[in-house]
């Protein structure tokens, strides 16, 4: 696993940032953001966001893509994250996932979808291609449930190569 050069922005018990410097066509100030949502079984639950950090505001700016490659320092820092908070769990689902994506993809588009939109869930398909790539490895130290879709969503222990919304993570005891 590589090592990459995080600042550690802000901890408080309502959120943690990670400050990075994104290098690719141009160099990017990025952030990942861990938000409390609520509690869960005792347990407190953090949304994974993560996108281009807005240094006046101190902000997360979460629907651009900069095609950076940045997923691997994005996920790198979920060990550092429970480090902080080993009690805690994660839930990651894209920014691109939400009901009204693609009425708003629509506007700006320049694929020019017709029925599906090719951008629509495209972070939590390549979060979940990371952990389905890597699910035995991880599984040592990770508790992992997927969110399902359709008439009756719910949370189900992670299959790879399943189909999933989100993915809920708990680091093992």
């Amino acid at each position: 696993m590589h090592a990459y050069k995080f600042q550690v922005l802000n901890k408080d018990s309502l959120s943690t940032q990670f400050i990075f410097e994104s290098k690719g066509e141009r160099t990017i100030v990025k952030a990942i953001e861990y938000s409390f949502i609520r509690n869960i079984s005792g347990r407190k639950v953090y949304n994974l966001g993560f996108g281009d950090f807005n240094e006046k505001n101190g902000m997360l700016i979460d629907d651009i893509n900069s095609n950076n490659g940045d997923m691997r320092k994005v996920l790198n820092t979920i060990p550092k994250f429970f480090a902080l908070n080993n009690e805690a769990a994660i839930w990651v689902q894209g920014s691109d996932s939400a009901e009204d994506f693609r009425a708003k993809c629509e506007i700006k588009c320049k694929k020019k979808c017709d029925e599906i939109c090719k951008n629509h869930n495209r972070r939590i398909k390549a979060y979940k291609y990371y952990v389905d790539k890597n699910f035995v490895q991880l599984s040592k130290e990770y508790i992992f449930f997927g969110f399902t879709s359709g008439k009756n969503p719910d949370f189900v222990q992670y299959i790879p190569n399943s189909e999933y919304i989100g993915i809920l993570v708990y680091k093992k005891k």
